[in-house]
């Protein structure tokens, strides 16, 4: 999984219709207006965020996993997700806690390095 998405990539709606595997703009446009994503007009075509449809296409698999397997599902989910900004957008979305993981591990000198930390951790 690679550490984060770049959201400015922006996509025709034909694209879109590709990986929705849609055959006409008209549907691909009531299902982007149906999952409140916003569509820009640039020039004559209408564009979307790539990150939105990778977002509202891989929510309703985490969902699908939260279902069946309640205990794992975050875990599982990580495992295939296409980025971590995907993975924490999604969880949010779906009103579920963000976990993140501290970036450096404390190491304690001694019983009084050991006590404060604790405290720092209880707060």
């Amino acid at each position: 999984m690679s550490s984060y998405y770049n959201s400015t990539n922006l996509i025709s709606l034909g694209d879109v219709s590709n990986l929705l595997m849609m055959n006409s703009i008209p549907a691909v446009k009531k299902w982007l207006k149906s999952k409140n994503i916003f569509m820009n007009k640039i020039s004559k075509s209408y564009y979307v965020y790539e990150v939105e449809i990778f977002t509202e296409l891989e929510k309703e698999y985490a969902l699908n996993l939260r279902r069946n397997y309640p205990a794992h599902w975050k875990e599982m989910y990580k495992c295939v997700t296409r980025s971590e900004s995907i993975y924490n957008l999604v969880l949010i979305q779906i009103g579920e806690e963000v976990v993140y993981k501290p970036i450096y591990k404390v190491k304690t000198r001694g019983s009084k390095d050991e006590k404060l930390l604790q405290e720092l951790l209880s707060i």
